[in-house]
């Protein structure tokens, strides 16, 4: 099995789509105001969604949001593989994801998407830190990937190129009047 460990402040929401936005959406905003739930960036949860059919990751939230008794419904929500959480421990947020990966010896390989440091140093060349201004993106995207074996023309989009310049490339620029 492979496993995820996914943080979901600073990734899948940010100080950028806080803004862009309206607003940040917690857990417990499942239960009440589920509509909530579109404010959280819909481009890192559709490449989240991409990495794990791409490498048949499982998701264990290592999050806080793990905290909130809405947390199972979480998966559903956002249709990602969300089949467990970390457990609570005084600590870094490293040693709780090495309490679950004890407990789990049939995990043959994992990641860590997280916008935090605080991970064992044995955890670090499995860990993909994004910006919590920014997020999950590219870049973050095809550093988990890589660490599956997962090239992006893998995945379902296919065919789009590789190179983000490339794609935004509209030519050479015309002069100006």
């Amino acid at each position: 099995m492979n496993v995820l460990f996914l943080d979901i402040d600073g990734v899948l929401n940010s100080h950028r789509t806080a803004v862009g936005l309206g607003g940040i959406p917690w857990c417990s905003d499942l239960r009440t105001r589920p509509e909530r739930m579109q404010l959280l960036d819909p481009v890192a949860v559709g490449l989240l969604r991409a990495a794990c059919a791409a490498a048949g990751l499982k998701i264990v939230l290592s999050s806080t949001w793990r905290k909130d008794a809405e947390w199972t419904s979480l998966g559903a929500a956002l249709d990602l593989p969300i089949i467990d959480r970390t457990p609570t421990m005084l600590g870094i947020r490293g040693s709780e994801i090495a309490a679950w990966l004890e407990a789990h010896p049939e995990v043959e390989s994992y990641a860590i998407v997280d916008d935090d440091s605080d991970m064992l140093s044995e955890q670090m060349h499995r860990f993909v830190k994004t910006n919590g201004a920014h997020g999950y993106g590219w870049e973050e995207h095809v550093k988990l990937c890589d660490l599956f074996g997962v090239g992006y023309f893998n995945q379902a989009n296919r065919g789009r190129p590789l190179s983000p310049a490339k794609a935004l490339d509209w030519g050479e620029p015309q002069p100006t009047p």
